[in-house]
């Protein structure tokens, strides 16, 4: 058994300085200060696309809220059965400004959120298991995550990601997952919108294979601009596997808190479909890999993409 880093003591008390702690919060936390792991799903949209749901751009994945809902709540059954902890909704693309480069009516962003919400809710209220399954609302770069200079103004990135946040606490989500952020500047405006809306957050970065955030800025100079809010953890995702350490090792130096890993599977980036399935890391390959990331400090662990609940399956049995 690999036993996990022990991250900082929570204050649990009702009110946690900028939000409210629901009781599942509380029990969140409380698992962070021990040593199991905690394990988070895998991809959703590279998994649609595997199952054969369209995923071609700007959608994504959110185009399967509108085809086949059915294939997203399938998808959340299947990685809860796989021995999930934290189910993330499919609101990578579900804002006003995806839907509007796809040319659909922006006021199905609410309407869109929301089911992608109670899709998880459906699937848990069902779930054989036992146990609490956390509902994580996903909020995304509201560009390509991989091109830091497509970041929009900071007046647009407070209004676009507070309309996300406000849509996700609507749906009923646990708390928000600030995910595959890029830049400082954004993380921000997206830590303000949970904030805003009562909200506790957790965040992960994209970065280099040498550790830094893909707009260039440095993991401590992330680290110092975010931990005064508090986030419930910190990581790193959206990396090839054998990419992740250096970032872990930085993590580790720099803070006490929590640190989250869910790395790419098999395959790679497409400028149409999001993602080619060839190449990659295997569901072995990635155990070997997992296990280094909780040697080196890791807490949380998941799938990004080209992951299925396979991996999280593996994952889950084998640290």
């Amino acid at each position: 058994m690999v036993r996990c880093y022990i991250g900082q003591k929570y204050n649990t008390s009702r009110k946690r300085g900028f939000f409210m702690v629901t009781k599942k919060i509380r029990e969140l936390q409380k698992k962070l200060q021990g040593n199991e792991c905690i394990f988070l799903d895998g991809a959703t949209g590279t998994e649609i696309q595997r199952r054969g749901g369209k995923t071609t751009l700007p959608l994504w994945s959110a185009g399967c809220l509108l085809q086949n809902p059915s294939l997203v709540e399938e998808i959340h059954d299947d990685y809860i059965a796989s021995g999930a902890d934290i189910i993330t909704t499919n609101t990578f693309r579900t804002t006003t400004r995806t839907l509007r480069k796809a040319k659909i009516g922006q006021q199905k962003a609410k309407e869109l959120t929301i089911l992608a919400c109670k899709l998880i809710k459906d699937v848990i209220s069902r779930a054989k298991s036992k146990k609490n399954i956390y509902i994580a609302g996903s909020i995304a770069p509201l560009e390509d995550c991989y091109s830091p200079q497509l970041t929009p103004a900071n007046k647009e990135l407070i209004e676009e990601h507070r309309e996300l946040a406000k849509n996700l606490k609507v749906g009923g989500v646990d708390f928000i997952l600030i995910e595959t952020m890029i830049t400082i500047r954004e993380t921000l405006a997206a830590i303000k919108a949970s904030l805003a809306v009562g909200l506790p957050f957790g965040i992960s970065f994209c970065c280099d294979k040498y550790g830094n955030l893909l707009g260039k800025e440095t993991l401590e100079e992330a680290l110092k601009a975010i931990e005064k809010f508090r986030p419930l953890f910190v990581g790193v995702n959206c990396m090839p596997p054998q990419d992740m350490n250096n970032s872990i090792k930085k993590l580790r130096k720099l803070t006490h808190l929590p640190i989250s890993v869910y790395a790419h599977g098999k395959g790679h980036p497409d400028d149409r479909d999001g993602w080619i399935f060839e190449k990659g890391v295997s569901e072995d390959a990635y155990v070997r890999y997992a296990k280094k990331w909780v040697s080196n400090g890791a807490q949380i662990i998941g799938g990004c993409c080209g992951t299925t609940p396979q991996y999280i399956k593996k994952i889950s049995l084998g640290l």
